[in-house]
């Protein structure tokens, strides 16, 4: 780990960065190995803060467990079709954060009645009812684009909220099953 991550900081030619993560858990490594040399990372000062990546809550509780350091975020794939209400719960818990990627679901909350329904009420795009939704539930959102104009659509979600009706309305779209990124390698998921 330190030999990547220096590398990477000498290829941003940087002599720390914000915030280093673990992006997968890796069942061959154990984990109080990696999460150990994450520790060391922060001490070194070659980044400011830690934190994890596609953790579930075993292994979150796992990680906080073996770190010497503070872990501040969990990075996990969150939209509304997926439920993640435990993990959010298991974060609070640790006062860590979550960053949510894949927040608009790639793309699969277009059409989607009850966020066009919603957008229309809020005169917003259903990737703003979506982004909004999970500012409101604390998530740190990281929608991916290459077009301009939806970079400033994209933080164009803080002009409106969403009510309590609403929120339950998307978080009733959630499910276990709504979960995209699931490759072999993954771990098995809360």
């Amino acid at each position: 780990m330190e030999r990547a991550t220096k590398a990477s900081l000498a290829r941003l030619r940087l002599s720390e960065v914000d915030l280093l993560l673990v992006h997968w858990p890796n069942p061959r490594i154990p984990l109080a190995e990696t999460i150990g040399a994450l520790c060391r990372m922060k001490r070194t000062g070659l980044t400011r803060y830690i934190g994890v990546s596609n953790f579930t809550v075993p292994l979150l509780e796992a990680a906080v467990r073996e770190a010497s350091e503070p872990l501040v975020v969990n990075q996990i794939e969150w939209h509304p079709f997926l439920d993640q209400s435990k993990m959010r719960a298991a974060c609070a818990a640790h006062g860590m954060a979550i960053t949510a990627y894949c927040p608009l679901a790639r793309g699969r909350i277009i059409g989607n009645e009850v966020l066009v329904g919603i957008g229309k009420a809020h005169a917003k795009s259903v990737a703003q009812v979506s982004l909004r939704y999970l500012v409101q539930e604390g998530a740190i959102g990281i929608p991916r684009t290459a077009k301009v104009e939806r970079l400033s659509e994209n933080l164009a979600i803080f002009d409106f909220a969403l009510s309590n009706d609403e929120m339950n309305a998307i978080r009733a779209l959630g499910g276990p099953h709504g979960r995209l990124v699931n490759w072999s390698g993954a771990p098995t998921w809360d």
